[in-house]
């Protein structure tokens, strides 16, 4: 019986991959840790760490993950996946590739993160290091679902009433913040109905902007509305669409697919027409400019269109505009 014991005990901690000493139980199969969410509808907690060389992270730990205070809170909320990258300790090659594939799939840039996701592997926040121990840190966490869900509840009202521009907006900046791809299509469909129409005709726009689609038939009717609906531009709506275009052509340039001189010209277009009324957008346009032309090694443009930029800037920015300008004179020098 004791020998059969020993053995129950080993195979669960060979399934939940780690346990702490606070009884917190990690998980490292991201597939299993994804079947137990579905089955127990708790949302996973994903803990990219380097445990034997990042010093956040292991603060994070041990003040915070592997606390009696945490698992007390938090220890049956959620079900944990550990997500290593040891730089001592020579992981599974199975885990090792799963762990590198998560890193890409979630995009994580520094140690450590953690990232919350409902069952369906929908993301709900990522959060990091945070000062003040395992509670804070478990209501932390659980603030970040109750928002989580709150949206979701608001989401599913587009289904039984129909919603105010106001509350579409609020709810598509959730969207937004939670990623919800789908959502935000939903959103933005049923705000072009509202009187807040043109916020969400424009962000439509950028949406076939970013999916390489403005020219086709669906823009092109969005952009003729937009531009009838206020001609003077005195909702900057001409100031939206330029840039729209303008970040269209900048990824098409980057690509050796435009001119410069054609990226830059819904830019130039814009300022020659409204330039003289719209001061507040007139020193951005300038500098963005200046930017792409100074990407370009065109320093005597960069440097013409900085000046520009600082002269119509407010004064706050002045003085890291003038930063700007002295470093494009180093360079205009150096090259002559």
């Amino acid at each position: 019986m004791k020998y059969m014991y020993m053995l129950l005990t080993v195979i669960a901690i060979a399934y939940t991959g780690d346990s702490h000493a606070s009884g917190v139980q990690w998980m490292t199969n991201y597939d299993q840790a994804v079947q137990q969410a579905k089955s127990t509808n708790k949302p996973l907690l994903l803990f990219f760490t380097g445990s034997d060389w990042c010093g956040w992270c292991k603060k994070l730990d041990s003040e915070a993950l592997d606390t009696s205070e945490f698992a007390q809170m938090a220890g049956n909320s959620f079900v944990f996946v550990l997500v290593d990258f040891p730089s001592k300790k020579k992981l599974p090659p199975a885990e090792a590739e799963q762990n590198k594939q998560l890193q890409q799939k979630f995009n994580v840039k520094g140690y450590p993160t953690v990232i919350l996701l409902d069952p369906n592997q929908q993301q709900i926040g990522v959060t990091g290091y945070r000062p003040g121990g395992g509670k804070a840190y478990a209501e932390h966490l659980q603030k970040m679902v109750q928002d989580y869900s709150g949206y979701k509840q608001k989401m599913s009202a587009l289904d039984h009433r129909k919603l105010s521009g106001t509350e579409l907006k609020a709810l598509y900046e959730k969207a937004q913040e939670f990623h919800c791809q789908e959502d935000i299509m939903s959103i933005v469909h049923a705000g072009i109905q509202t009187e807040d129409s043109s916020f969400f005709m424009l962000e439509r726009m950028r949406i076939l902007s970013a999916n390489n689609q403005l020219e086709t038939e669906e823009a092109v009717t969005l952009r003729e509305q937009l531009l009838s609906a206020d001609p003077t531009n005195a909702q900057s709506t001409h100031y939206h669409l330029a840039v729209i275009d303008f970040e269209s052509r900048y990824k098409e340039m980057k690509q050796n697919k435009r001119s410069i001189d054609s990226t830059l010209t819904p830019l130039h277009s814009y300022i020659e027409k409204f330039g003289h009324k719209d001061r507040e957008n007139l020193w951005r346009l300038n500098m963005i400019i200046s930017q792409v032309l100074y990407d370009t090694d065109d320093y005597n443009q960069a440097l013409k269109y900085a000046n520009n930029s600082y002269n119509t800037a407010p004064r706050m920015f002045q003085n890291d505009i003038a930063e700007v300008i002295h470093e494009i004179n180093i360079k205009t020098e150096y090259q002559r």
